[in-house]
C-alpha cells in the first residue's frame, strides 16, 4: 500500500502527547482538510494488536507473526500457536456475546488471561 503521514487532529485528547510508548495507533476516523488527521486515537500494543488486529498468519520456520500482511512480529512457534488459539477463543466468545448481550463473559477464562 501507498504510506501517507498523518497528524493527530488537534481536538484530539492525544494532540498534545509528545511521543508514545508503543509503534503503533489505532484511530476512528481519518479526516482530510489542509492535512490528513486522524482522531478518535489511541496507542495499540502487540497484545492488542494480536489478539483484536487483521489477518494473522504463523510462519513458524520464519519465527514471525504477520498480521495484515504488514507488522511482522518475532515469535517462537509455541507463541504463535497459543496466541492462534487464544484469539479464535476470543472471537469465539465475541460471537457468542453479540448473539446474547446479556451473557457474561468477562468471568471467563480467556478474557481474565486477556485483561491480567
Amino acid at each position: 500500500g501507498t504510506e501517507e503521514r498523518v497528524f493527530i487532529h488537534p481536538s484530539s485528547n492525544n494532540f498534545a502527547v509528545g511521543s508514545f510508548s508503543c509503534p503503533w495507533i489505532v484511530y476512528h476516523r481519518l479526516i482530510r482538510t489542509s492535512k490528513a488527521f486522524i482522531s478518535d486515537a489511541t496507542e495499540c500494543n502487540p497484545y492488542s494488536l494480536l489478539l483484536f488486529g487483521g489477518t494473522m498468519e504463523v510462519q513458524a520456520s520464519k519465527g514471525l507473526i504477520l498480521l495484515d500482511d504488514w507488522i511482522r512480529l518475532s515469535a517462537n512457534a509455541r507463541i504463535g500457536s497459543l496466541i492462534g488459539g487464544l484469539r479464535r477463543r476470543v472471537d469465539e466468545l465475541l460471537e457468542l456475546k453479540v448473539t446474547d448481550p446479556s451473557m457474561d463473559i468477562a468471568g471467563s477464562t480467556e478474557m481474565k488471561l486477556i485483561t491480567e
